[in-house]
């Protein structure tokens, strides 16, 4: 199979990935805003860095209901890792440790999870059922997930006129944060475990990178468009499944950014295609699973000698170094997959995640292409192999343990090979292509929760949820377009939980709409990007604002130092703070007098240059009328004033 793209040209053509069998389904996870988490009376407040206790954890697969274990929890289990948890005292509770049964479900988050469903026009369920999604990475204390699907068989359009269909939106507990994970000892902070998450869930009808990227922007935007999504790092998670021809449906996990979904899944098809290559070359080699054994010697007190630094190390500490023979395989694990990743990489993900040999590089090979031996390293590991002329070998290194464990993964990577592209989860790396993170889970790590009882979904439920269904996103972006906002104005405004406000003002004509735009969607994001917090300043308050914007009770230049005083009262009523800050409007003598006293100001500063004293007569006179008159008038009064001069 010939690579249909160069990789200059990843993202190739909606030709190309028709070709290919591209397909792309997406999961977007993101934090809805209650006042509690979802299984307990713990708050749903902000992340914190201090701790005041540790517990530690090891986990251990238990059984489905059909008597079946698992493949990731079994996974998880080989890697023998050491849990810390670090617990705030104010932000967890003996739920969170399962040492508690769960409290009622939070009927806040099923409220706004409802309306969130009903925005996908999803059908909704008559009850909610709580099931158990096992986890062994540590991230959830209790080894397992609560989580519950709201609603099935919506729908999600595209800019084109396709229509994804959304399979389910789900409703579950969030995970904890990740602080460190070194070798067999992984650190989570438990702040953030049980925030209630919504999980949106699309089948697999996004035909190309650009689309599955679209896909999951307009989920993000639709959410944000109904105002219960939290923001922030780590409050929004996307997952994309990809596979092509011939191959099997691969997870890329927690992709951090949506500009970056079109070059993983462009990369990951790209893996895939070469995986499917090497599979052929191995057919074609006689290379079928089972039908070669693959030796594994150790190496130990036999007066070998490395070159290689980490392999001289290994010997001083007197680590454990394991080799691994691999017939009739030149040129296979130096076949380049995708960017600068080979087929070694596969085999070096699952012994960094499985054997926690995570120090890199935690494997060698002999595959002269691409090995980083010298002559004489590779020579010796050769002979001591006892490899022919078409074999190669890996070597491993680390505590005898770890290294028993790195080989039976190796072989298991190996025969998984001859049988094409296997299942699994990766994670996303800064080149945009991925590395092994675990198998890929199946049915058997979901089972019912007997701890929680069924949640009746009633019908007045379902029409109370119905008045909330917000616009398209895109729809009234384009309205507000059409209007004659800028666009950046048009963008986040239409995603903002101002817009209904920015709307109902506009249809009275109570405020000029750039000049509310501006407000709501310039100068408010710039003032928390300085750090200020607007968060408690209600709807009603902001609408008391805007309509002093359009009576002229305040104006434009004003509002930046007004609003930056008002963030520090956020109790305090309008027309209260602009009477302590001494903002009145200036009457027409005021005016006249600073004009007159800033033009002044400029001929006596500024020489033969009649922009620039225009420019610092504009600020001169600012200084005291900012806020308390329209900057453009000043500006026109001050320029008439100087080109009248000029001319007379």
């Amino acid at each position: 199979m010939e690579a249909f793209y160069s990789m200059k040209n990843i993202l190739g053509t909606p030709e190309d990935w028709k070709r290919l069998g591209f397909r792309c389904g997406i999961e977007v996870h993101h934090q809805i805003k209650t006042e509690k988490k979802l299984f307990c009376r713990c708050p749903a407040g902000p992340y914190s860095n201090e701790w005041h206790a540790e517990v530690l954890r090891h986990m251990r697969p238990t059984m489905s209901e059909l008597g079946e274990y698992d493949g990731t929890a079994l996974m998880e289990f080989k890697t023998k890792k050491e849990i810390i948890y670090r617990l705030h005292r104010d932000k967890v509770c003996t739920y969170e440790m399962d040492d508690n049964p769960p409290f009622q479900i939070n009927e806040e988050a099923v409220d706004k999870a409802l309306r969130i469903a009903l925005t996908f026009k999803c059908k909704m369920v008559n009850e909610l059922h709580v099931i158990r999604k096992q986890y062994l990475d540590g991230s959830i204390p209790a080894g397992f997930q609560r989580t519950c699907i709201i609603g099935v068989d919506g729908v999600l359009p595209l800019s084109n006129g396709k229509e994804v269909r959304i399979i389910q939106v789900g409703l579950e507990e969030d995970s904890c944060r990740e602080i460190s994970d070194n070798g067999h000892r992984i650190v989570f902070a438990v702040d953030r475990l049980g925030i209630p998450l919504i999980e949106v869930v699309t089948d697999k009808t996004f035909e190309s990178p650009q689309e599955a990227a679209e896909g999951v922007q307009r989920i993000g935007r639709l959410l944000r468009a109904t105002g219960y999504a939290n923001r922030g790092i780590g409050a929004v998670r996307q997952d994309v499944n990809v596979s092509i021809n011939g191959s099997t449906r691969v997870e890329i996990k927690g992709v951090p950014r949506i500009p970056r979904i079109p070059y993983l899944t462009a990369h990951e098809a790209r893996r895939q295609e070469s995986l499917l290559q090497i599979k052929d070359e191995m057919v074609r080699r006689g290379l079928s699973s089972g039908e070669f054994p693959i030796d594994e010697k150790k190496l130990e007190g036999n007066g070998i000698s490395f070159h290689r630094p980490e392999l001289k190390a290994a010997q001083m500490a007197g680590d454990t170094i394991r080799v691994i023979r691999l017939p009739e395989s030149k040129g296979l694990l130096s076949w380049q997959l995708t960017g600068i990743r080979r087929f070694s990489d596969e085999f070096s993900g699952r012994v960094r995640v499985i054997a926690c040999l995570d120090q890199k590089p935690n494997i060698f090979h002999t595959d002269v292409e691409s090995a980083v031996l010298d002559d004489h390293d590779l020579k010796l590991i050769n002979e001591f192999a006892r490899c022919g002329k078409d074999d190669v070998a890996i070597v491993v290194w680390g505590p005898d343990l770890d290294t028993i464990t790195a080989v039976k993964e190796i072989h298991i990577r190996w025969e998984e090979a001859s049988q094409g592209v296997c299942n699994e989860t990766r994670q996303a790396l800064r080149d945009n292509t991925t590395d092994f993170e675990r198998v890929l889970p199946g049915p058997d790590r979901m089972y019912p929760d007997t701890d929680s009882a069924p949640f009746e979904i009633t019908r007045e439920k379902i029409e109370a949820a119905e008045q909330f269904i917000p616009e398209y996103p895109w729809d009234r972006e384009k309205r507000y377009l059409e209007m004659g906002l800028p666009e950046d104005i048009s963008r986040n405004l239409a995603i903002s939980h101002f817009a209904d406000l920015f709307d109902n003002l506009l249809e009275e004509k109570a405020v000029a709409a750039i000049r509310a735009g501006e407000v709501l969607a310039r100068i408010i994001t710039a003032l928390r990007r300085k750090g200020f917090d607007l968060t408690k300043i209600s709807l009603e308050q902001w609408e008391d604002l805007l309509r002093g914007l359009g009576n002229g009770k305040i104006f434009r230049e004003g509002l930046f130092d007004f609003l930056k005083n008002w963030s520090k009262k956020p109790t305090s009523g309008f027309t209260d703070m602009l009477g302590e800050y001494s903002i009145v409007p200036a009457d027409e003598n005021t005016i006249a007098e600073r004009v007159s006293e800033a033009i002044q100001y400029a001929y006596e500063n500024v020489q033969n240059d009649i922009e620039k004293r225009i420019k610092v007569a504009m600020g001169e006179a600012m200084q005291s009328l900012a806020g308390k008159c329209a900057g453009e008038m000043v500006y026109d009064r001050i320029r008439d004033n100087m080109i009248n001069d000029i001319s007379c």
